[in-house]
């Protein structure tokens, strides 16, 4: 029972990314700006399914844009599982990210991730040359302040890597290092989606940004009060897959409401 424990909360620190049940997708929408379109890359989840990350960049394109899918964890390489590595992953980033760029012809990119693919994408901004690369980045429960859960992991030595746990605990010196001195680096405009129903990156505030910084936070239920999302959800939802869609025309994020 300890045992089931203990790998229950790695699954929920991480932010495991089950494939969600499928929930009618937003339509496309009017552009609400000027803003120029930039490629997008999709960070997925820890864990995420190729089909359900695709499944949502199906909808981005849907909208105008062109949506790219970096795959978090690939099953046949053990060398990117998301329980033992964070920013082994963020190295992956630079090299799919130039093949974004020379295909499309782009300058920079606009990022949109998933749970662990928060922090996933935030390493390779501020120690892997991504910033460079990035216009705006939109997470959806992002764990920007870290993992409690992984915390209480390295406290029990009950870690498949002190490392990874390192870079998620919401007491980790990796991660205290990427959110020092700020959460936001300069240059970047960030957009942060979470739920107060929140059930894998909880507490709900630690998806959300604070600190000087170019950001916008959303609370789903600010918003939509009667809607439910649930972490594992996200992607499919069409409200917050509306709010996604704003922040790619620049903002401010707009849900559109399904209850």
């Amino acid at each position: 029972m300890i045992k089931f424990r203990f790998a229950l909360a790695a699954l929920i620190a991480v932010g495991l990314a089950i494939s969600p049940a499928v929930i009618p997708s937003a339509d496309a929408a009017p552009r609400t700006s000027n803003r120029p379109t930039l490629p997008v890359v999709y960070v997925s989840g820890s864990n995420e399914t190729r089909a359900s990350a695709e499944r949502f960049a199906t909808v981005l394109r849907k909208n105008g844009f062109d949506t790219s899918v970096f795959l978090v964890h690939e099953p046949k390489d053990p060398s990117t599982d998301p329980y033992r590595t964070v920013s082994g992953n963020s190295k992956r980033l630079p090299a799919f990210v130039d093949g974004v760029l020379a295909r499309t012809h782009a300058r920079k990119v606009d990022v949109v991730t998933w749970s662990q693919g928060g922090l996933v994408t935030r390493y390779w901004l501020k120690y892997f040359g991504g910033a460079a690369h990035v216009r705006s980045l939109t997470s959806m429960s992002g764990m920007i302040k870290g993992s409690p859960f992984q915390r209480t992991m390295l406290a029990l030595g009950a870690c498949p890597s002190a490392k990874a746990c390192d870079e998620m605990s919401d007491t980790g010196k990796r991660l205290h290092a990427l959110n020092t001195p700020t959460e936001a680096l300069p240059g970047i405009k960030y957009f942060n989606i979470t739920t107060v129903t929140e059930e894998n990156a909880f507490p709900y505030t630690t998806n959300l940004m604070s600190g000087p910084g170019d950001y916008e936070n959303l609370i789903t239920q600010d918003q939509c009060p009667f809607d439910l999302v649930f972490h594992t959800t996200m992607p499919e939802n069409a409200g917050v897959q509306s709010a996604v869609i704003s922040a790619l025309h620049g903002g401010p994020m707009r849900m559109k409401c399904s209850a």
